[in-house]
């Protein structure tokens, strides 16, 4: 074989893909919304309905209402070959090197103090704007965060240093992905850093008014006709419910139907009551004076934008020798024989269930049907909380960090359960008991900075049992009582007899039918205590008798 052959070998090649692009591209969702509904109008529908917004606003209470935490990412770290360790060591597990450290507290002063304060210039916290997020996460299934970055060049235009001076809420309505005819992102065209007006689709080109290299765009902001361009590191993109290779999917889509019948019940009611509606049905007169009746009809417009409840009549001519009647036609049913109750019911149950927020969580408590029940709804919404803050631990959060260059810190949503505290105590009672346990065994406990608890091995010290040597000349600890019938839970009696001025104990005690375990008992039952609290129906003839 010859040396071309054999580099033949090493040519660089793919699998083959689909010729259809929806068969290799299914995990591409574009951006269009069904049934030719606009993006403005599912947020309208969502502020109009009041489920949707109670369900919203009650998810975003919960997700955010103990606020976030900074956390160590390792005890230790490995300078060396970079080794997390999560317990106290001196010695790297990996490589042996001592050379380890603790997290730096340095890499989150700076960030520390832009998330206590304003993160942009309308004054808006970092709470603030993750609310907004997740507002557009439950209407749109698409979420922007834009980050506001000096940049620090060098001479031919490569990013040296950055620095995030801002942080906003990017608008679903205008945003968009920008990718290829494939799907991928920061392959259609390319921007510069400084001059963002510049748009190209050659990756080679220069930026003809500072000659300095383009870089891949991955996002767009379209408004009022202009674009505005964004970076990869410079834009995050969050789905909850949808995601998917590019765009999410909105809930309000999938609910449409039911938050549409909603609102029209609403204002079927609202109507009812405070303006001009159909009438509930008609009195139909059968005479032979119309025309009395016509004039009459003129201010029945009148009268029912006055009265809403007004029963129009009209009326019906008859022939001659007929005589005349009064008939009622009724129009619409009311709302118990329509059955309102219960149809709205339904459908603010079917939209709970699909944001996960429970009838507890909307204000009903009617139908709680007890404690038990109250307790599992709160436990269904606390996991559509902790599934929802997922997103901000997950992504949202490690973005964050990687664009500050923190690497020794986590940032987290704390979790919403109010038994977070007790629970939290009950796991610090556990590991105390633990501690407790260990020392028993002979090691050393002390904690650190943090609260933890630090195990070590003591030294070995002379031990002033009798000890024996063995065949190797190894030391074991002798029992004074070996080969008798003493067992331990008879040992701590025996000592309090000699340190009373008791005799030593018989080595061999005489066996009674009682188990070695069950032979040690109190000289009377009633000691310490009243004769009658003592328990007086043993019978004595069975009862064991201790000396």
């Amino acid at each position: 074989m010859g040396l071309r052959d054999y580099l033949g070998n090493f040519v660089k090649r793919r699998t083959p893909t689909p010729n259809q692009k929806e068969v290799y591209n299914l995990g591409i969702q574009e951006k269009r919304n069904i049934q030719h509904i606009v993006g403005p109008v599912l947020y309208d529908v969502a502020n109009q309905s009041t489920i949707v917004r109670t369900c919203i606003t009650q998810l975003k209470t919960e997700i955010f209402r103990r606020g976030f935490e900074w956390k160590k990412a390792f005890y230790k770290i490995c300078n060396k070959c970079d080794t997390k360790h999560e317990k106290e060591t001196d010695v790297c597990r990996n490589c042996g090197s001592k050379d380890l450290r603790v997290p730096s507290q340095d890499q989150i002063n700076y960030a520390e103090k832009f998330f206590d304060g304003y993160i942009n210039r309308s004054e808006q916290k970092l709470i603030d704007v993750l609310k907004e997020i997740e507002t557009d996460l439950n209407i749109a299934d698409d979420a922007y965060l834009i980050l506001v970055k000096e940049y620090y060049l060098d001479d031919k235009g490569n990013v040296v240093l950055h620095k995030i001076k801002e942080m906003y809420r990017g608008d679903p309505l205008t945003m968009y992905i920008d990718v290829d005819e494939e799907g991928d992102r920061g392959e259609a065209h390319y921007t510069c850093i400084t001059h963002r007006e510049i748009y190209d689709t050659d990756p080679l080109a220069r930026c003809p008014v500072c000659a300095c290299q383009l870089h891949p765009v991955h996002y767009i902001n379209r408004v009022h006709g202009k674009d505005q361009y964004f970076t990869k590191d410079e834009v995050i993109h969050l789905s909850k419910y949808n995601p998917s290779r590019l765009y999410g999917f909105s809930p309000i889509l999938t609910l449409w139907s039911h938050i549409t019948t909603l609102i029209a019940m609403e204002n079927y009611v609202n109507t009812s009551y405070t303006k001009a509606r159909a009438p509930r049905g008609i009195l139909a007169v059968q005479t032979n004076n119309m025309e009395s009746l016509v004039k009459y009809w003129k201010g029945v417009k009148e009268k029912l934008e006055k009265d809403p409840h007004y029963i129009p009549i009209m009326g019906i001519e008859t022939d001659g020798g007929s005589r005349g009647s009064i008939e009622w036609v009724q129009f619409m049913n009311t709302l118990k024989e329509m059955d309102y109750i219960n149809v709205k019911d339904d459908l603010r149950d079917r939209i709970g269930a699909f944001y996960g927020v429970s009838k507890i969580f909307q204000g009903d408590t009617a139908t709680s049907g007890g404690l038990n029940n109250e307790g599992m709804q709160i436990l269904v919404t606390n996991r559509s909380v902790e599934l929802a803050q997922n997103v901000y631990n997950q992504y949202l959060f490690p973005f964050l960090l990687k664009q500050f260059g923190i690497t020794d810190w986590t940032l987290t949503l704390l979790r919403s359960e109010e038994e977070d505290n007790v629970a939290e105590l009950r796991r610090r009672e556990i590991e105390i008991n633990i501690a407790a346990q260990i020392k028993n065994l002979g090691f050393e406990v002390d904690m650190d900075e943090d609260g933890n608890f630090i195990y070590s091995k003591p030294l070995p010290k002379e031990d002033e049992q009798p000890m024996e040597r063995v065949g190797g000349g190894e030391k074991i600890e002798t029992d004074p009582y070996a080969g008798t019938n003493i067992d331990a839970s008879q040992l701590g009696q025996m000592q309090e007899q000699m340190m009373q001025g008791g005799s030593k104990p018989q080595e061999n005690p005489p066996a009674t039918r009682n188990k070695p375990s069950m032979s040690v008992g109190p000289p009377n039952r009633n000691m310490g205590l009243p004769r009658e609290a003592a328990n007086n129906n043993v019978d004595r003839r069975t009862e064991r008798r201790v000396g």
